[in-house]
């Protein structure tokens, strides 16, 4: 088994290879059990039905990315929420980018003016700040464009499922 894998562009995850901390580690258990709450309240907001079921972390993993490193557009698929806890995010890091899931929709729309209004952008930028979670659903496309600074940007990545 391989310690983890290489991003396209560098960096480090353990995605693939070592992507159930949760399940093997008391500092990931301790983790899940603080972001639980924060699930539990984004799925309330969300008005989902889960049928007398529980949303349960299904994977967590550890990703670096040093400069230049950059993490493609990408969804869930398998899963149903997801999310990132940033340990350690240098000033200047790269932010979140989440894609307008109605964007292939657009076909004759006009581009946007510069500072429309967030809601009418085509793309929305969520700042990494150490010590923060981000929630989103799973089939909201991100990316993390490529790290412009010298410094390691640190996150740990998690989905969670309700069947």
């Amino acid at each position: 088994m391989t310690l983890g894998t290489l991003m396209k562009t560098g960096g480090f995850t353990t995605y693939g290879s070592m992507d159930k901390l949760h399940q093997f580690s008391s500092t990931f258990t301790e983790l899940q059990r603080r972001i639980d709450r924060h699930v539990k309240a984004f799925a309330r907001k969300l008005d989902f039905d889960l049928a007398n079921r529980r949303l349960e972390m299904t994977d967590c993993w550890v990703n670096i990315m040093p400069r230049q490193t950059a993490h493609g557009l990408h969804l869930h698929p398998t899963s149903t929420l997801s999310g990132t806890y940033y340990v350690k995010t240098p000033k200047g890091c790269a932010a979140i980018k989440f894609e307008d899931p109605r964007l292939d929709r657009f076909m004759a729309a006009p581009p946007r003016k510069a500072g429309a209004s967030r809601e009418n952008q085509a793309f929305v930028h969520y700042p990494a700040e150490a010590g923060n979670v981000i929630l989103f659903e799973s089939w909201l496309r991100h990316e993390v464009p490529a790290n412009p600074v010298e410094a390691e940007r640190v996150s740990i990545s998690f989905n969670y499922n309700w069947f």
